[in-house]
């Protein structure tokens, strides 16, 4: 048994050495998704004046569609609609800054009340303030141009909105980065670590040497996995610490982070695996990884939310491996969710798990 441990070893120090002297393997999956993280991360984003608003209204009434139709009149508020709870939830997880309340029997009434509230975010004072004052700007306008023969002058105007604070995340753009650098980084590692290594070893005859000698093709095949499990899980704390020090907040917990990112690496490691068992040499194996890896790239909520696509392609991507990545992923990471939560995304992982595995035994080649 020491013996077989022995090997064992030997041929995992031997993988992650010809991982590490691999320059293509190593750009792809190590330096690249490194400096966009960098470059992201010094970019500011969230240095606009736009409003994030949630609308509810409870009056359906005319008075309250012509309030609604008025606010969209005004770029700077990204409305979306929706229930009382399902937009005061939004709020709490830092996906509102704003949340606007028509309540039942609302009517226009600029001298007096008009029973709308709105529900602020706590978690960035100075900005919930600008917005306020924003937000007041926009309901009186809004209302001026539903009813303007009876709308009295501007000094004469009350407040029209009551605002309430509620206690939510802050959530910035690096935290909505980091965990779609993260899949980046584990797709990057399956697909190009392992693909450019094995097609080589393949390519200069190394593998059918390997045959030649009593090691068991199992135990090299191990070896190779758990080298890049290891790395993989590496790059990933790497990555972590570096979103950390950009202000990155962590809400879930780090051991089911860590499971999601282990499925995630055998669902990437055995695509690599396919590839690397189909492709002769580094010129086959380099445009089929660029070619499964570039849409996910793109199309998967690495850098900007999925949510400003149109519906057919969202839904469509929706299906991508990395899209199940990354929703758990951002699932963990910004809302805290347990495992039990990410029931859909699990679902969708594992089929993909099993999919990209049959794949790589059908394709897979020594020689």
């Amino acid at each position: 048994m020491a013996v077989r441990i022995g090997l064992w070893w030997a041929l995992f120090m031997a993988s992650v050495k010809m991982f590490v002297r691999n320059r293509l393997a190593l750009f792809f999956s190590l330096f690249l998704p490194l400096v966009i993280m960098l470059i992201f991360g010094v970019l500011n984003f969230e240095g606009s004046t736009s409003v994030s608003l949630g609308v509810v209204d409870e009056a359906r009434t005319d008075a309250s569609a012509a309030l609604v139709d008025g606010l969209d009149e005004y770029d700077y508020l990204e409305i979306t609609e929706g229930t009382r709870d399902d937009e005061l939830a939004a709020l709490e997880k830092g996906d509102r800054g704003f949340v606007l309340v028509i309540p039942s029997g609302y009517q226009s009434s600029p001298t007096g009340e008009t029973g709308l509230v709105a529900y602020a975010s706590s978690a960035d004072p100075s900005q919930a303030q600008v917005g306020q004052g924003l937000l007041q700007q926009a309901v009186a306008g809004a209302m001026l141009s539903a009813s303007p023969g009876s709308m009295p002058s501007v000094p004469a105007l009350t407040p029209p909105v009551t605002f309430e604070s509620v206690e939510s995340r802050d959530l910035g753009y690096i935290d909505f980065l980091v965990p779609g650098i993260v899949g980046m980084t584990v797709m990057q590692l399956g697909l190009f670590g392992v693909a450019f290594g094995f097609v080589q070893l393949k390519r200069t005859g190394a593998l059918r040497r390997l045959f030649a000698t009593p090691t068991p093709p199992a135990y090299f095949l191990s070896a190779q996995v758990a080298s890049r499990v290891v790395l993989g899980y590496l790059q990933v704390a790497i990555r972590v610490g570096i979103g950390i020090w950009f202000g990155l907040q962590m809400f879930g917990s780090w051991l089911v982070l860590a499971v999601i990112i282990g499925l995630a690496l055998l669902i990437f490691l055995a695509m690599g695996f396919g590839i690397a068992g189909w492709a002769k040499n580094e010129d086959q194996a380099a445009p089929v990884a660029n070619l499964v890896s570039l849409p996910m790239l793109f199309l998967s909520g690495v850098f900007f939310p999925r949510e400003a696509m149109p519906d057919v392609l969202r839904s469509i991507t929706g299906f991508m491996p990395l899209t199940y990545v990354n929703e758990a992923l951002r699932g963990v990471m910004n809302e805290g969710a347990a495992l039990v939560d990410l029931g859909p995304q699990l679902l969708g992982m594992g089929v993909w798990a099993v999919i990209s595995f049959v794949v790589a035994v059908w394709l897979f080649k020594w020689e």
